[in-house]
């Protein structure tokens, strides 16, 4: 296999790029940052999506037979411009016209978000949108684009990663770790809230199964990608608080937390971007939801870490010198 990595610099990336290599396959990552790991870097050629000419040029020269398409522009859900978000519209657009001129491509794994529909709400089928921001909209856009494409160009399946975390992890969920191990996480109320995660090696393998599946059951399919058991929230911060050896969280009321987030909202208005709670970052907090994953499931061996250990790894990278040096960047 010869597979193509858009956005390989990135989260997913970096543990897909990671997984896929030591399935002894062949691999290219373009990106417009550099990646994580040192060993990565032979294998990876600075290239924007919304390059035409140069992404067409990279691609034929690669001639992959399966892509996975990660890079996206993402952002804050106070971007209210969907033209702010081209990259996830124009550059799919683009990668799908240099795909079919490469003539190579088999399959081809795009990424899109499970905000193509607002938080909490379960969408009908897979058409079925309801995006609440500029970025959810601009997916589904995206989603669209893939979906008009002719049988003959190639194998196709949209994956909608669920709050992924795990090593490589960016926020919100480094936040939680680092919260946690400083003693300044607090659960709100009683903190039992029910959602469905997702851990990001457990991803890697279900993307690299849909890669290897035959083509009845993923092509023009859509999956939710995670951890197919949801999460308590309040057991899972006490296994991560337990693993980084953290002292104990402590509880804060929902009437005090929504005077702080009100507050967050105030200040996000005066210019302060990275409040550390706000009403919408309390709601995503509060909402609770269990995406069906039996679908992805079907085409996968059982995934390769539990919950405990996929907690281990992440604490063990959090601890590690490969966070440590790539912080310093």
């Amino acid at each position: 296999m010869k597979i193509l990595v858009t956005g390989g610099s990135g989260f997913i990336g970096t543990n897909y790029i990671d997984y896929a290599r030591k399935k002894g396959a062949e691999i290219l990552n373009i990106d417009i940052v550099s990646p994580h790991r040192t060993e990565d870097k032979s294998k990876y050629i600075n290239c924007n999506i919304m390059d035409r000419e140069k992404l067409a040029s990279v691609i034929t020269d690669f001639k992959p037979t399966h892509v996975v398409h990660l890079a996206a522009k993402t952002g804050a859900h106070s971007i209210t411009d969907i033209r702010e978000f081209a990259p996830n519209i124009q550059g799919v657009q683009n990668l799908i016209e240099a795909l079919i001129r490469a003539g190579s491509v088999e399959r081809v794994i795009f990424t899109s978000t499970l905000l193509v529909c607002r938080m909490g709400y379960m969408p009908k089928d897979d058409t079925d949108y309801m995006p609440s921001t500029a970025y959810g909209a601009s997916k589904v856009e995206g989603e669209k684009i893939v979906r008009k494409l002719q049988d003959s160009a190639f194998d196709w399946t949209i994956i909608r990663p669920i709050s992924v975390w795990g090593p490589w992890m960016g926020e919100p969920y480094l936040r939680l770790f680092k919260f946690i191990k400083r003693g300044m996480y607090f659960h709100i109320g009683q903190g039992h809230y029910i959602r469905s995660m997702g851990y990001v090696e457990n991803i890697a393998h279900e993307i690299h199964s849909i890669l290897l599946a035959p083509r009845e059951k993923v092509h023009k399919k859509t999956f939710y990608v995670g951890d197919p058991i949801p999460v308590d929230l309040y057991e899972f911060s006490e296994t991560v608080r337990e693993k980084l050896s953290g002292p104990k969280i402590r509880h804060i009321p929902l009437s005090m937390i929504r005077l702080l987030a009100w507050s967050g909202d105030l200040l996000k208005i005066m210019g302060w971007k990275d409040v550390p709670m706000s009403t919408f970052r309390l709601n995503n907090i509060l909402t609770q939801y269990s995406f069906d994953l039996s679908p992805v499931m079907a085409i996968c061996d059982a995934l390769p870490y539990d919950l405990v250990l996929s907690i281990e790894r992440t604490v063990s990278w959090f601890n590690g010198e490969e966070y440590r040096y790539d912080k310093s960047r």
